[in-house]
């Protein structure tokens, strides 16, 4: 864990030299959650802590005007390791333009370009439903050709992928790459329609060796958006197929903002409602679980020029059930200072 901290702190050290000895315009972000959070199961505390549960430090260099870059390094608590702290690499690529309009090629640590994963804004504190029941990961090492559809009618993205995740390297990935397709089209504007495919095949190109399973790995999801005025509605259908076993589930999520109404009151409403079934193929395993949340999000702070949010308080309640009669159901009360800046080096 020591070599990943200094390697990750290294890197960031040496892009910041770069940057300031070739001239080369660089973008410096941070954002910080400092959160409160209290597990209760069956009306009875089980934990109550105070944590920084996640600080992204990020460059982002502007080499040409068809040529970018994005270096990020995530930092939080957590009491898997031996000093309550972890830091790893979240994304480190270059961004190329293409000759196409509106096309760029991304090679390097790059975001999983899959269901809601990729643009998730955390309207509610928890994760976004594929990464929360591991469909995919959020990040991966690879490459993805991303583009807009002409006159705003969409976004689509083309990848390829470890497919392990951003959290394995060395002997813990195979020579078998994950191939993903990610598809978003806008008919009119308010509503947003898309699907996205991962597959992945772990004897294709070379076979597995006995610490791997020869299996085959095959992730799909629909998604759905209205939003209009003060009501944004999300929707999302997730599945995976794996060891010829499938889970799926879905989300829906509405919010309600409430600036819409009144400017000074610059707040959103959540509600958020998650049910997944771990093998859809057997009834008797009684592996289904449901999740309900609610909160409240207050834009304290806004940036004067942009007009986004650089320091909101979130608030979340959650309760899990299991379809299991013998698990408890498990509630989470969650109280979060998001802060973020940034500004350029050069």
């Amino acid at each position: 864990m020591k070599k990943v901290k200094f390697f990750s702190l290294f890197s960031l050290l040496l892009i910041v030299i770069f940057t300031n000895l070739y001239s080369v315009e660089t973008k410096f972000s941070a954002e910080f959650w400092s959160r409160y959070t209290a597990d209760f199961s069956e009306n009875q505390l089980v934990k109550s802590y105070f944590s920084l549960e996640r600080g992204y430090i990020g460059l982002q260099p502007t080499f040409t005007d068809k040529i970018k870059g994005r270096f990020t390094i995530d930092l939080f608590s957590s009491d898997k390791f031996e000093d309550g702290a972890g830091i790893k690499l979240k994304y480190a690529y270059v961004d190329f333009k293409m000759p196409v309009n509106d096309m760029s090629l991304q090679a390097g640590l790059i975001k999983t370009y899959f269901g809601t994963i990729y643009d998730w804004n955390y309207a509610t504190i928890e994760k976004s439903f594929d990464d929360k029941e591991k469909i995919v990961s959020s990040a991966d090492y690879g490459l993805s050709m991303n583009g807009l559809i002409p006159s705003g009618f969409g976004e689509y993205a083309l990848s390829i992928y470890n497919g392990e995740g951003y959290s394995k390297t060395g002997s813990d990935i195979d020579g078998n790459p994950a191939l993903s397709l990610n598809l978003r089209i806008i008919p009119i504007v308010g509503i947003t329609l898309g699907g996205s495919v991962l597959y992945e095949n772990h004897s294709l190109i070379v076979k597995a060796d006995s610490s791997l399973t020869d299996t085959v790995r095959l992730c799909y999801s629909g998604m759905g958006r209205i939003s209009f005025g003060l009501i944004d509605i999300w929707g999302l259908y997730v599945a995976k197929n794996k060891d010829q076993e499938t889970g799926a589930g879905f989300m829906i999520m509405p919010v309600l903002k409430l600036s819409k109404i009144a400017n000074f009151i610059d707040m959103e409403i959540v509600g958020r409602y998650d049910m997944f079934d771990k093998n859809i193929d057997s009834a008797e395993l009684n592996d289904s679980h449901n999740r309900i949340m609610a909160g409240f999000n207050w834009n304290i702070l806004k940036d004067s020029k942009s007009g986004n949010p650089v320091i909101f308080l979130q608030t979340d309640w959650e309760r899990t059930s299991y379809e299991d009669t013998t698990k408890a159901y498990v509630d989470n009360l969650s109280l979060q200072l998001r802060y973020l800046f940034s500004g350029k080096i050069k």
